[in-house]
């Protein structure tokens, strides 16, 4: 009974990492909040990695003590590696990339997904969300909670994170997330020729566009 006890307290973890060390991460880094309200409100015991604990060495204790279902990690990247403060790396392609092994992993940086999320998933990992390409936010105000464009980034990414909490599988994540995107494209074509809008806010409005077009391309699942 002990050991059916322990597993079962396993299962209910997950590890968030999140860093708010310049203008563009501290928006994924506020957007984690839901994240953890959403986890605790349904009995989930989450290890939140912030600021300088979102290391490499802290992210390796906490998944070998604990082995969280579902990583959540949120920072730059690049094709071999995503980052945690200060941009360095947490986790490495063919150094640390079997710390995925059995996991459910969901990334919110730049190009991981490229590289770092196939090996990964060559040596276990269970499912990976992320971007093969550059991943945008754009925003009118500099404090997350504050903004009102850089919610429709959050929103699709929040729901693929809220998919994968639920128990959901990688796939539905990912197409949630994509239907998501789809919404935001829309509607913002469609207000895009509101005639109230000066040229300079047409401009602003295309660039939001734009990067709601190239998450939605850039994202992929691998499993």
């Amino acid at each position: 009974m002990a050991i059916e006890t322990k597993q079962n307290n396993i299962d209910k973890y997950i590890l968030i990492g999140r860093c708010d060390c310049d203008s563009v991460v501290k928006f994924p880094f506020y957007w984690c909040e839901e994240i953890i309200d959403e986890a605790e409100k349904v009995g989930i015991n989450v290890i939140d990695l912030k600021r300088e604990n979102f290391s490499e060495e802290k992210v390796t204790k906490h998944i070998n003590d604990k082995k969280p279902r579902l990583i959540l990690l949120n920072g730059h990247g690049d094709e071999i590696c995503a980052m945690g403060y200060n941009q360095t790396p947490v986790i490495t392609l063919n150094k640390n990339d079997y710390l995925l092994k059995d996991k459910i992993a969901h990334i919110i940086s730049c190009k991981t997904a490229l590289l770092l999320g196939q090996f990964a998933i060559d040596k276990g990992c269970k499912g990976y969300l992320g971007y093969e390409g550059l991943f945008h936010i754009k925003n009118i105000h500099p404090e997350p909670d504050k903004d009102k464009v850089s919610k429709m980034f959050k929103e699709a990414v929040n729901i693929a994170s809220k998919t994968l909490l639920a128990g959901k599988g990688i796939k539905e994540a990912f197409i949630n997330s994509q239907e998501v995107y789809e919404k935001h494209i829309s509607a913002c074509k469609k207000i895009y020729f509101d005639i109230s809008f000066s040229d300079t806010e047409r401009d602003f409005m295309q660039g939001v566009i734009g990067a709601l077009e190239e998450n939605k391309k850039n994202q992929v699942f691998i499993c």
